[in-house]
């Protein structure tokens, strides 16, 4: 009896051990794939349906990456009729060692707030996109065995920007485990809160940016929630209020199949752009449902006009066009559709 209880106990011990290694949660053959469908959140987190769209991810290869040995999740993203038919567009970077998982941090997700924020010239000696491209490191983001609702530090790090003292930090914190259901059935998932944070003074919160992710065994990132906000206390710094747009990522099972698109669209159609940032070009799909004059014109984020893509009579159909915009400068732009009563702007960011 006590042979079968030393076993029993070894057993459950082996299998607790394996459950805390991070490995154990990312999946373990390259070709992986993952399928997601992205619905956009206002200030208040409720939903934009009308702007969801879908995201591929696949687990591509095991290469030396900035020092470490790093999965590679290539990824894209578009609408669903397309999205199969898309190339890939930019790449995520995990790596696991013991209880941790760590994560390569780029600008790529908070460029658009980030040269939000330069545009307002808040001060001319200080630039957000150079300061967090510096941060761009690998950090222990995932500690599995961290305690419940205990935060650590990833960033912490002191500016000053206009005669004010900043601190901008950067922390984690695993939540309680939590069983959630997907369209693959249910996983129970490890559970963790990252934050982005700017301080006044060191203890005056002006701004925190949240991520709940959700990790399931064999599968990793499965659910991804981005709160949305409206910020309007960072007046002193000449920043008048503005809203920031919230995220809600979720497996989906709706990429199974992509109908061949019609011939003849029903309607008048701006795509997004893709890939979104870019560097240095980008494809752009319209359709026409009927023949009309069709102008596609780029625009700086003053309003200049810098390209003319498009300018000419169109029979009703789907295009797709190429902007390169190898002799434009870092920063965001606006691509607009006129077909007769048919206007529509889309928003797109130059990464160099």
């Amino acid at each position: 009896m006590k042979k079968i209880i030393t076993i029993l106990f070894f057993l459950h011990f082996i299998g607790t051990s394996i459950g805390q290694q991070a490995s154990y949660y990312f999946p373990s053959q390259t070709g992986f794939e993952w399928k997601f469908k992205a619905i956009p959140l206002d200030s208040a987190s409720n939903p934009i349906n009308d702007s969801a769209y879908y995201r591929m991810d696949k687990f591509e290869s095991v290469e030396n990456y900035n020092g470490r040995l790093a999965d590679i999740v290539q990824i894209k993203s578009g609408p669903l009729d397309s999205i199969l038919f898309q190339p890939y567009q930019d790449s995520l970077f995990y790596s696991t060692e013991g209880t941790i998982g760590y994560e390569y941090f780029s600008v790529r997700n908070i460029l658009p707030f980030l040269l939000q924020l330069d545009s307002l010239g808040i001060d001319t000696s200080f630039n957000f996109v150079d300061f967090f491209t510096a941060l761009q490191n690998w950090y222990s983001v995932y500690r599995f065995t961290s305690g419940v609702n205990s935060e650590y530090n990833l960033v912490d790090t002191n500016v000053t920007i206009a005669s004010y003292p900043i601190t901008f930090d950067y922390a984690g914190k695993r939540l309680q485990d939590q069983t959630i259901s997907t369209v693959l059935g249910n996983f129970d998932c490890k559970k963790f809160l990252l934050q982005w944070r700017i301080k006044a003074f060191t203890v005056v919160t002006l701004l925190t940016l949240s991520d709940t992710i959700w990790i399931a065994p064999d599968n990793w990132i499965v659910q991804d929630i981005i709160p949305g906000q409206y910020i309007d206390n960072l007046t002193f710094l000449g920043v008048p209020p503005f809203s920031i747009p919230g995220l809600d990522t979720r497996l989906t099972d709706e990429i199974v199949s992509v109908a061949v698109k019609k011939s003849v669209p029903n309607s008048f159609v701006l795509e997004h752009n893709y890939p979104n940032p870019f560097n240095p070009s980008t494809s752009i799909q319209y359709a026409v449902s009927n023949r009309q004059f069709v102008s596609l014109k780029v625009y700086d984020l003053l309003g200049n006009e810098v390209a003319t893509l498009v300018n000419e009579e169109k029979p009703a159909g789907e295009y797709e066009i190429e902007f390169n915009a190898e002799s434009l400068p870092s920063g965001i732009y606006f691509y607009q559709l006129n077909a007769g009563n048919y206007i529509d702007t889309k928003k797109m960011v130059l990464l160099k």
